[in-house]
């Protein structure tokens, strides 16, 4: 517990939990919390299951997932990404991501092992591996590569005593993307180094840039030798607080996984896995049409923002800006306090995500258009321009 740092969110939360209290109209842009309803396939989908006589659904279920949720992971890689997968061996029913991410960490770290992070990242990843007594050497994602890491620039000693890398793209909290290129060049490192590349593809249908369409890495990896890809129904289709995911990639260590999870908990309830199947298959139109939404809020809290004089570039993919703090202040801590404190507006401090974070904020863009150009307004109005 000494080496487990506080949720990132967790401090901004409180405070604003008491400006609510004082009666503030607080903007929360804090939280990547998706403020739209799932599909309604998937609703449709949930309670056909729930009143299903047929099928015994509220029964305890499997520790790794339905055999049906799993074909349809399956089919949906091969119908997104190409990527033929054994449903049996090759696919992981989960209770949301963050749980999955965990479970690997457990059973393939011991404690002092070296985990290769690209920073910033998923808050998850670095309480997680404080948990498990993992050694983390942090991988900087900076604007100037458009948030992609330079593999080259790791230490030799470090990337051979590594056991992992862990990548996320469409990145969250930066919005940067993956090229084709950089994903070549990952899977020669992870071979030249013998490293398991954990991939993180929570936003791969949240594209906010139309000619931009994301990648798995399973596309490169296609032998399934070294990776562990996750997927979670939270983001891309508005379903954070159903709790369901799936992991893919290698069978040994989704062999592992599963017995882990065996030892610990049990799978995923199954009418929600059935929910999941109906958004696998047909939530093609959902996914564009949320993505169309998440555009015209990105371009709404922009161009509110534009006077400020913000040196951001619009981010492609996500539902996030990764905003740089105005240079008066020292750091992105103080920033959100005074955001908060003379306008109402919640964001979250870059530093939450790692050591390259700090200096930004990440503003989600989790309310509507005219509460996100009234939150640039207040930003204008209160001087807190760049």
């Amino acid at each position: 517990m000494r080496g487990l740092p506080p949720y990132a969110l967790a401090t901004v939360l409180q405070a604003r939990d008491e400006k609510l209290r004082q009666g503030v109209d607080v903007i929360d842009l804090g939280v990547g919390n998706p403020d739209m309803r799932p599909p309604r396939i998937v609703i449709e989908a949930l309670e056909a299951a729930l009143e299903d006589p047929r099928v015994q659904n509220h029964r305890y279920p499997s520790f790794n997932g339905l055999p049906e949720f799993r074909a349809g992971v399956a089919a949906w890689y091969a119908k997104r990404f190409g990527v033929t997968l054994d449903p049996a061996r090759e696919a992981m029913a989960l209770v949301g991501s963050k749980e999955g991410i965990f479970k690997f960490f457990l059973a393939h770290f011991d404690p002092g092992d070296t985990l290769l992070l690209c920073t910033p990242c998923y808050p998850a990843y670095i309480g997680q591996a404080a948990i498990a007594q993992i050694r983390v050497v942090e991988v900087p994602l900076v604007a100037s590569r458009g948030f992609l890491p330079d593999l080259a620039a790791i230490p030799t000693v470090e990337a051979q005593r590594a056991r992992a890398i862990a990548v996320n793209f469409p990145n969250n909290p930066t919005g940067g993307v993956e090229t084709a290129a950089f994903y070549e060049e990952l899977l020669r490192f992870a071979r030249a180094n013998d490293l398991f590349v954990i991939s993180d593809i929570a936003y791969c249908d949240l594209s906010l840039d139309p000619g931009y369409r994301a990648r798995s890495f399973l596309e490169f990896d296609r032998d399934r030798e070294r990776t562990i890809e996750f997927h979670s129904f939270s983001k891309s289709y508005s379903m954070q607080g159903w709790r369901v995911a799936f992991a893919a990639g290698e069978p040994g260590a989704l062999a592992r996984m599963h017995q882990l999870k065996s030892n610990t908990d049990y799978g995923v309830f199954m009418a929600i896995q059935r929910a999941a199947m109906a958004a696998l298959a047909g939530g093609d139109a959902y996914g564009a049409e949320v993505s169309g939404i998440y555009r015209a809020r990105r371009d709404a809290f922009l161009d509110a923002i534009a006077p400020l004089g913000f040196p951001v570039t619009p981010p492609r993919a996500t539902i996030y800006v990764w905003l740089p703090i105005p240079r008066r202040f020292a750091n992105a801590l103080e920033f959100t306090r005074e955001l908060l404190d003379t306008t109402g507006v919640v964001v979250a401090p870059g530093s939450g995500f790692g050591a390259a974070g700090e200096g930004y904020v990440r503003v989600a863009l989790c309310d509507g258009e005219a509460r996100l150009r009234e939150a640039g307004a207040r930003m204008a109005k209160a001087g807190l321009g760049y």
